[in-house]
Formats: C-alpha cells, structure tokens, sequence
C-alpha cells in the first residue's frame, strides 16, 4: 500500500468462552473501505470530457459559420450517435433483466423440487402408516380366529367341521 491509497482497515474480535466444554472461540472480521479505483476511472472521465469540450470550443470560435447542409448533417450524426446510446443502454438493460429472470428461474426449480420431494416423503409416510394399520388389522382378526378355534368344542359331541358333501 501507498500513501496515496486510502484504504482504512479495522479488525473487530469478539470472544466467547463456553463453560460446559471449557472452550474459548474467536471471531476476527476486517473491515476495509476506500482502495478502489472508481473514482480515479471517473476523475480522468470528466478530465478528458472537459479537455474535448474545451478543443470544441476553441474549434467552434475559429470556424466561420456553418450552411444549413452541415448543421443538418450534424444534426443526423448527433441522433445517430445518440441512437446507438439508446441501444447499447437497453442491450445493458435486457442483460440485466436476463440473469435477473435466470436467478428466479433457478429459485423456482429449485422449490419445486423442494416440494416434490416433501410430497414424496409424504405419501410415503402416509403408504407406511397405511401398512401399519392393515397388519394391525390382520393380527386382530388371526388372533380372534385363534380365540375362536380355542373355544370350539371338540370330542365325540362336536358337530362335524368340513364339508359334508365329501363323506
């Protein structure tokens, strides 16, 4: 670094000291300000545009008066000129619009995506509760067969099980 830079530095610490596993932690931020060359780009901008403003003076001052022809044709270049500025501010300006809506866009996919897999979690929960509930269901009904065929009579008194068309 020079003299003629004006870059400030400040470093912040911060410590915290956590009793239960006895350890101290540090934070360090820098903060700087100054140091960019903007406003040497934009100095010499304004010096060259007030050396060609003053050229243009001094030229305009010496020159006999211009026909009606030249001030038309000044006239034509200076819309054109302006012209091609219009065009290179919007081309600047659909740029930006363009990776504003590709921003976005990437946002949204990335929701949807998000949501597509909740909603697959879901009805995967909602799959697995449902299993749940039908095996719960056929262990009550197996054991109220179990508690059935317990209770049936069996011996001479029974009455036949089977099929009676089969004797």
């Amino acid at each position: 670094m020079s003299d003629l830079d004006p870059v400030t530095g400040v470093t912040e610490v911060s410590s915290t000291y956590d009793p239960v596993t006895a350890t101290t932690t540090e934070v360090r931020r820098e903060f700087r300000s100054g140091g960019g060359n903007t406003g040497w780009w934009l100095a010499g901008l304004v010096a060259v545009v007030a050396i060609l403003a003053g050229a243009f003076l001094l030229h305009e001052r010496a020159a006999p008066p211009a026909n009606d022809q030249a001030i038309a044709a000044t006239a034509a270049h200076d819309s054109a000129q302006s012209a091609v500025l219009e065009a290179q501010n919007a081309a600047a300006l659909a740029q930006a619009n363009a990776q504003a809506s590709l921003q976005a866009t990437q946002g949204v996919a990335q929701q949807s995506t998000q949501a597509a897999i909740q909603a697959d979690a879901a009805r995967a929960a909602a799959d697995r509760m449902a299993a749940e509930a039908a095996a719960s269901r056929a262990s009550a009904n197996a054991d109220r067969a179990a508690r059935a065929a317990a209770a049936a009579p069996s011996g001479p008194n029974a009455p036949p099980s089977g099929d009676p068309s089969q004797d």
